[in-house]
């Protein structure tokens, strides 16, 4: 789905300045990744309505994101502080899933420009984003935030989401820093399936 389709109007009342920013106090919220299993799409899984739930969180973030005029590269310190933030809460998993839809949407709106002037400077701009966890990796602590980092990253890989065919190679790398950097065994045996897979599959994909 091309969430820049139908939501780059950016919503009324965040412009307006009538949404805050935090959420209520006590409240959790979803302390996991949020986009597995959804299809093609970056923006609702299921009853699940990411996206819409994340816009007030991050409102200059997503106005920029999303709007597919707009080439400037957005300021990932705010969501950087939140997703290194100690001791881990909600905010640390509400900056992974903003992310992870600011690549999703960043990657395919790229691949669309696949011959024009402006499909190198759409890579960049998605590997600023994708760096941002993946530097972030080996300061976590939290076992369900690396956990979810590595469920963002095989989303990424597994080429579900539309434009992640032509561009899960380019993560390759990335996985296998990750997996050298994970010390728990379980995590680093899923890290090591990952890249194999992608690896073969690669290799696949170039025979004749």
């Amino acid at each position: 789905m091309q969430v820049a389709a139908t939501r780059f109007v950016f919503l009324a009342t965040l412009v307006l300045g009538c949404v805050s920013a935090e959420w209520p106090a006590g409240d959790p919220g979803p302390l996991r990744y949020r986009l597995a299993h959804s299809g093609d799409h970056w923006d609702v899984v299921g009853d699940d309505r990411v996206l819409e739930d994340l816009e007030p969180r991050y409102p200059a973030f997503f106005e920029l994101i999303l709007d597919p005029n707009r080439f400037e590269e957005p300021d990932l310190r705010p969501l950087r502080a939140d997703l290194e933030r100690v001791p881990v809460d909600r905010r640390n998993f509400d900056a992974l899933n903003a992310i992870a839809i600011g690549y999703f949407e960043i990657n395919f709106r790229g691949e669309a420009m696949r011959g024009q002037l402006s499909f190198m400077s759409q890579g960049y701009r998605a590997a600023k984003l994708v760096s941002v966890p993946w530097r972030a990796f080996q300061g976590m602590s939290d076992e369900t935030l690396r956990d979810a980092t590595v469920d963002f990253f095989a989303d990424a890989v597994s080429g579900e989401k539309l434009g992640t065919q032509m561009t899960r190679g380019r993560l390759l790398p990335i996985l296998e820093s990750l997996e050298r950097k994970e010390e728990e065994p379980t995590r680093k045996s899923r890290l090591h399936d990952l890249s194999q897979v992608l690896q073969r599959e690669l290799e696949t994909a170039t025979q004749p």
